[in-house]
């Protein structure tokens, strides 16, 4: 493969020829310091872009992780409210059906007392009844036997 004497990144005004004749030679890169210092300071900017969006990332996640955690806790008092309201209602809930089958008791008792009354009243009657019978028969017979002892 023949070589050219032309090169890449060669400047033209460069005296190839020094004093010695062998000042530069071919294949030799004369802007490798620029180039490595360019290349150095993209590899730099590349690594302040990553930093800088690596933190806008974290500042995105502090912000998320807030958000949600405000969320969380605005869904936690949300839910104690609700829990204490249900609370409360149950427990009003209750009182009510204590009320109620105090109240039905309460009938009950007044119920069995009206019987209780009844059967009593409608025992005491049929004992009068009884009396005034008994009584009836009683008298009918004195006054047979009395018939009896003075037709003898």
């Amino acid at each position: 493969m023949k070589r050219t004497k032309e090169r890449f990144g060669k400047l033209e005004g460069y005296n190839k020829e020094g004093i010695s004749g062998l000042k530069v030679f071919d294949g030799e890169d004369l802007e490798y310091q620029d180039r490595f210092t360019l290349q150095q300071k993209q590899q730099k900017s590349w690594i302040e872009q990553q930093k800088y969006e690596k933190e806008l990332q974290l500042e995105e996640d502090r912000k998320e992780n807030k958000l949600y955690a405000e969320q969380s806790l605005g869904i936690n008092k949300m839910r104690a409210v609700l829990e204490a309201e249900h609370d409360s209602k149950r427990r009003d809930m209750n009182k009510m059906v204590m009320e109620y089958n105090k109240m039905l008791s309460m009938q009950k008792k007044d119920r069995e007392m009206k019987n209780k009354y009844d059967e009593t009243t409608l025992d005491n009657f049929n004992i009068y009844q009884a009396e005034n019978t008994r009584s009836t028969v009683y008298s009918k017979l004195k006054e047979e036997i009395n018939s009896a002892k003075s037709s003898i």
